[in-house]
């Protein structure tokens, strides 16, 4: 199972759509999720949950194979309905890559979205995921999120746990003890997603 995630902050400069280029929609999303976007009454909160999905599965994507490029068109979303005008909920779906097919998971909470797409899950695979708030280092604040709560859903003390390597591994007194976790920053969150097998 391999697994990636990506949060995106609605209020960062960058996701305004003043900021945008005006080609934007149409150099990321295919003529099917740019309908979408036009049809939509949140479009802002749309046009960021496909992008998300798109770089939560190109992260996934990019575990199996190292070669992946992000070519955010390859990565066609399908989603089921945003929560109403962006407030809490979840919206399910799918992300194709040249004929893979990852499972979709978008979180928003009205302030963030968060993507989490997966492989086809392991037998007793259980997800886990968080978001908090950045610190001053993004970096290290997600590592100690992730390794924090691993920790804690594992009965271990979270001081022994870190997560260190390119792709991240979750440590245990230096052992691998998960091996699949994804880990994203933006604006003022931060976030993490992995896949625990018992």
């Amino acid at each position: 199972m391999s697994i990636g995630n990506d949060i995106v902050d609605l209020a960062a400069p960058e996701t305004r759509e003043q900021g945008l280029h005006p080609r934007f929609d149409e150099r990321v999303f295919r003529p099917d999720e740019r309908a979408l976007l036009e049809r939509s009454d949140s479009g802002h909160v749309l046009r960021w949950a496909l992008w998300a999905a798109k770089e939560s599965a190109y992260k996934a994507e990019k575990r199996l194979d190292p070669e992946v490029v992000f070519s955010p068109k390859q990565f066609a979303v399908e989603l089921s309905a945003l929560p109403h005008a962006g407030g809490p909920g979840v919206a399910e779906g799918s992300v194709v890559h040249r004929g893979h097919v990852l499972t979709l998971q978008v979180h928003v909470d009205g302030t963030s979205l968060h993507a989490v797409a997966r492989t086809t899950r392991k037998a007793g695979a259980r997800l886990l995921w968080k978001v908090d708030r950045a610190a001053s280092d993004p970096s290290a604040a997600v590592r100690r999120l992730a390794a924090t709560t691993i920790g804690s859903a594992l009965g271990l003390d979270p001081s022994s746990v870190r997560i260190d390597r390119r792709p991240p591994v979750a440590l245990h007194r230096g052992r691998p003890l998960v091996t699949d976790v994804s880990l994203s920053h933006h604006g003022r969150f931060v976030a993490f997603a992995c896949a625990l097998v018992h």
